[in-house]
């Protein structure tokens, strides 16, 4: 499969510099960047809501102490073509829980982004030039034809995605069933024996299967030494 014509148009038009937000980073330097729900809104325009697929392959947290931080990897596939980037979010407000949740969803997106970055300037690859030559005041692509029916992929990740905005439960079981190695498993058990989002009953299914992935953890190390 390759992109059609208009695509391939859409693509190689400059970046607009309404879209580009900044941030001051590290050492006072000026960072400048695309916000993640422009770069779906963008993917969702150029390849139609259909033709494209994100996929979270990796998440692990790597710091517990203060700062809750995870890195993340994602792969995107547009036509058959599939790029893969790394991102990393960090989790410093709230409780314990708020803490991994924010950097879950940050590093996911981060990753994301840095995937979809290598399509073209529309999705950032233009602020990788310190010049920032194909960023431009009021620039426009010309809009791809949309699918008007999702793939059955795109429906799973959207559902899914639902279920874990509404359902604590739905969205723990899948928080855990991404831990690695490196968790504070502790840490972990504390805040959900202490959160009110659940009753007894999930309580105890949750712990059971944070036993099993800590066990699961634990004999991949053991395989990996």
């Amino acid at each position: 499969m390759s992109f059609s014509p208009e695509q391939t148009e859409a693509l190689i038009q400059p970046l607009d510099r309404k879209d580009v937000k900044n941030r001051t980073g590290g050492g006072n330097k000026k960072l400048s960047y695309i916000e993640g729900w422009h770069a779906i809104a963008e993917a969702n325009r150029i390849f139609g809501f259909g033709g494209w697929t994100s996929e979270t392959l990796q998440m692990e947290c790597v710091c517990m102490e203060g700062t809750i931080s995870y890195i993340a990897k994602v792969r995107v596939t547009v036509a058959g073509i599939s790029r893969e980037g790394w991102g990393a979010g960090h989790g410093r407000g709230g409780s314990v829980g708020d803490k991994h949740e924010s950097a879950v969803k940050e590093a996911e997106t981060d990753a994301r982004k840095r995937a979809l970055m290598t399509f073209g300037n529309k999705f950032g690859l233009a602020l990788y030039d310190k010049e920032q030559a194909n960023v431009e005041d009021g620039s426009t692509a010309k809009p791809a034809p949309v699918k008007s029916e999702p793939s059955a992929e795109y429906k799973r990740q959207v559902a899914t995605k639902a279920e874990m905005d509404k359902d604590p439960l739905f969205r723990w079981t899948h928080r855990i069933a991404q831990l690695t190695g490196k968790t504070n498993w502790a840490e972990v058990e504390v805040h959900i024996r202490q959160s009110k989002d659940f009753n007894d009953e999930q309580r105890e299914e949750l712990l059971k299967k944070l036993a099993e992935a800590k066990a699961r953890a634990a004999e991949f190390f053991n395989v990996k030494s």
